[in-house]
């Protein structure tokens, strides 16, 4: 039998995933003792979350990343909006506050890296990888986690931070809300044909939206509405050439994914000692890519609660109750921002309305409000 170990901080992290591994940074760099356990030994190479709005990379620059993640990413500084293969407009950033006037498209795993780099930097040999954690108990003075290995580690507080399936969630008793949305979405990357450079576009269609976003080293990103489980990169581009006249060329595909939204909200954010931050605590629809941002910013009103809750403990109880407060307000902000954006693209009778509403969207002012609600900024 293995002899059990026990590592002392004072926070812990579970989930190294990039809410886990920012939150670590922010810790950090305040000079507080944390350790970050992560369950995977090796990080997917997929693209999967891209988008990195205003707001976040406002955050990622309070840990000197900003710079870093701009110079790998996609500088997106206009979205063009088509009905069908007809050109509507073009909603353009520059009207989103300085200095961060544009989104960054960047995948997830070379964000993931740059993370996993500045935590190293701030906190060598705190990253704990293939490490699963099995039981959480609070005490009276701090939590203890038991791990399937059964190692101990101890902290005074422990955020959260393991994704939609959270098992200690879960283990906690933390009742969730939640709901399927009665839609289907198909995505895959290629080999960028268009003429759109570093733009998006949207494409609406009575058939169904059809969104396409720039990736680094001449990639982009299609999104279609559908009602298909085809999951085949062919059947994408038939139906991207269907909707907008655009031919991509299915053999430069290097992934697909067939998914259908739901959205999440836990009843509490906290719990004794214990708070949860990104997937764990919300989920909502990945249209409009807020998902991994709004993740980020839990983690900031999360580090000032438990840095808080360090220096003042009685004050911990006040602290964690009102990061619950403010961070379930932001997700509801957000699933009411992905659920307009689903919205506007749904197939049907209302394709004329919508594409008279995105005309009027496009033009001043209005086009100043959705250029920052589109970025997470109202």
């Amino acid at each position: 039998m293995a002899k059990m170990t026990e590592t002392k901080s004072d926070v812990l992290i579970v989930g190294g995933g990039p809410v886990g591994l920012y939150l670590g940074c922010l810790l950090a760099q305040k000079g507080i003792e944390c350790c970050i356990l992560e369950r995977r030994t090796e990080r997917s190479l997929h693209s999967r979350s891209i988008g990195i709005h205003p707001p976040a990379l406002r955050s990622l620059e309070k840990i000197g990343l900003a710079e870093s993640v701009s110079s790998k990413a996609v500088v997106i500084e206009n979205g063009l909006v088509f009905d069908g293969p007809t050109f509507l407009g073009k909603l353009s950033f520059s009207d989103c506050p300085p200095p961060f006037q544009h989104v960054l498209s960047i995948p997830q795993f070379e964000t993931e890296a740059l993370l996993v780099a500045r935590f190293n930097e701030l906190a060598p040999g705190r990253l704990h990888t293939g490490v699963f954690a099995k039981t959480i108990e609070q005490e009276s003075n701090g939590v203890a986690l038991t791990t399937e290995d059964d190692q101990v580690f101890r902290a005074q507080y422990v955020a959260i931070c393991d994704g939609a399936r959270s098992g200690l969630r879960t283990q906690l008793g933390i009742p969730v809300g939640s709901g399927d949305y009665p839609v289907s979405y198909l995505m895959g990357d290629f080999a960028d044909t268009t003429t759109f450079a570093s733009d998006a576009a949207i494409f609406l269609s009575k058939d169904g939206v059809v969104e396409s976003f720039p990736l680094p080293d001449g990639q982009r990103r299609w999104v279609v509405l559908t009602d298909s489980v085809n999951e085949s990169s062919q059947m994408l581009c038939d139906t991207i050439r269907s909707r907008t006249g655009h031919e991509i060329d299915h053999e430069t595909c290097s992934m697909t994914s067939l998914f259908s939204p739901s959205h999440v909200l836990v009843e509490t954010m906290h719990q004794g000692r214990v708070l949860l931050a990104g997937d764990a605590a919300h989920v909502v629809s990945p249209i409009g890519g807020q998902g991994m941002n709004l993740g980020w910013l839990d983690a900031v009103e999360a580090a000032q609660a438990m840095a808080g809750a360090l220096e003042r403990p009685e004050s911990q109880e006040a602290l964690f109750r009102g990061y619950s407060k403010s961070r379930r307000n932001a997700a509801r902000s957000a699933r009411r921002r992905a659920e307009f954006n689903m919205w506007m693209g749904l197939a049907g009778l209302l394709h004329g309305i919508k594409r008279v509403a995105a005309r009027t969207i496009l033009r001043r002012p209005l086009s100043t409000y959705f250029a920052r609600m589109f970025t997470m900024q109202t």
